[in-house]
């Protein structure tokens, strides 16, 4: 027996008394944030801007009791002491390996409940070895690739073969990518295999973590967004009995542009941007980006990148575990928003899905972990929904 959908008087009671800290990353300058300075592979980044817009628009949909914080040394005894229910993390890391994994590691052993991957989730996401391996285990198409530590000599004999076969099947370079990073900072095309020590030798030195090597496809770029079934639309929850796959969309490059530009460089805006409206393509990958997401058993939102070869064959790129959730502000907008109102949805929408979304699997599967703010009065609430079905 699973807990009934929170119905509006669980909602409002949510908004009203629910305390909750949006956690962005903490500022790697100030020496105050940790006991001692460690390496950072993943390029730094506070996203407090997008945590800002997260609030505002948690203020704006009616809930009370939302704070920021930065995720440093200072975070549990701030949430201790400001008496926090629920987290909705919205960080990158502040530093150190596996950065993506601290903030739920550190929330895990608190007991503070909170929007956003499980650690071993977030860190397998976000680490592009283990998750194109994990992809080959599970036959979803992914360019073959190889690893390059920093500490180990390379061309081996079976790096040679692999590219060997990337020349054989792909044929149009390579791309060289950090196995850990952000918004395509560090990755490379390499057009001549000559290059490649050099261009790995850079981002060895840029990142002090491992460099995959795979070959440069030169198709059409997608993204496809995907969140779990329970979704807040015109002001109500609604469950459908798959994950929820929206804002399918193709990246549009310019005629001199190998590689999507950083968004750190070139903001994102709809005109580098076109909806997929071919039903097959659009279903095709919508049905990779479900897959992932439940063969990962994946709990809240993932961008999933997507490339063609020149023959037109799709392979994924990756997952972002935590995309950009920048308010679309007039011309400049997000990847995940963009095709929001095709599915009846807004931001504002969108954070109270993700929020709900999370809050009602905890209910349902961990009730003992939300059982101090969700408490015996709340399931009370309302004859309709409050109970079992």
């Amino acid at each position: 027996m699973s807990a009934a959908l929170f119905n509006q008087e669980q909602i409002k009671w949510i908004k009203r008394q629910v305390k909750i800290a949006i956690v962005c990353g903490g500022e790697k300058h100030q020496s105050d944030n940790y006991i001692y300075e460690n390496l950072s592979p993943r390029s730094t980044k506070t996203y407090r801007l997008v945590a800002e817009d997260i609030a505002d628009a948690m203020h704006s949909a009616g809930f009370r009791r939302v704070s920021l914080l930065e995720e440093s040394m200072k975070l549990p005894r701030q949430l201790k002491d400001g008496e926090f229910d629920l987290v909705f993390a919205n960080s990158g890391g502040l530093q150190g390996f596996d950065s993506m994994c601290h903030l739920p590691s550190m929330l895990e052993m608190l007991g503070v409940p909170y929007v956003g991957h499980a650690p071993m989730t977030a860190g397998l996401l976000d680490n592009k070895l283990m998750f194109k391996n994990e992809l080959s285990a599970l036959g979803i198409p992914t360019a073959p690739f190889i690893t390059l530590q920093p500490e180990s000599p390379f061309f081996s004999d079976s790096q040679v073969r692999m590219l060997d076969h990337m020349d054989a099947d792909f044929g149009q370079g390579y791309i060289v990518k950090p196995v850990v990073g952000r918004a395509s900072i560090h990755v490379h095309p390499v057009f001549d295999r000559d290059d490649l020590v050099n261009v790995v030798n850079q981002v060895h030195a840029a990142t002090n973590n491992a460099v995959i090597i795979e070959p440069y496809l030169s198709g059409a770029e997608f993204v496809a967004a995907v969140m779990g079934p329970v979704v807040y639309r015109d002001g109500e929850l609604e469950e459908q009995d798959h994950p929820l796959v929206f804002s399918v969309t193709e990246r549009l490059l310019a005629d001199d542009e190998l590689i999507f530009t950083s968004m750190d460089v070139c903001p994102i805006t709809s005109d580098r941007l076109k909806a997929v409206l071919d039903e097959q393509l659009k279903a095709d990958i919508s049905a990779l980006a479900c897959q992932i997401f439940r063969a990962f058993n994946l709990q809240t939102l993932i961008r999933v990148d997507l490339r063609m070869d020149k023959k037109g064959r799709l392979f994924v790129l990756e997952a972002n575990p935590k995309p950009d959730l920048k308010s679309p502000k007039d011309s400049e907008v997000n990847l995940v928003s963009y095709g929001l109102s095709r599915e009846g949805l807004d931001y504002e929408s969108l954070i109270q899905s993700l929020l709900f979304n999370r809050l009602q699997q905890l209910h349902r599967y961990r009730p003992t972990n939300v059982s101090h703010c969700l408490t015996a009065a709340f399931s009370e609430l309302g004859s309709e929904g409050g109970g079992c079905e």
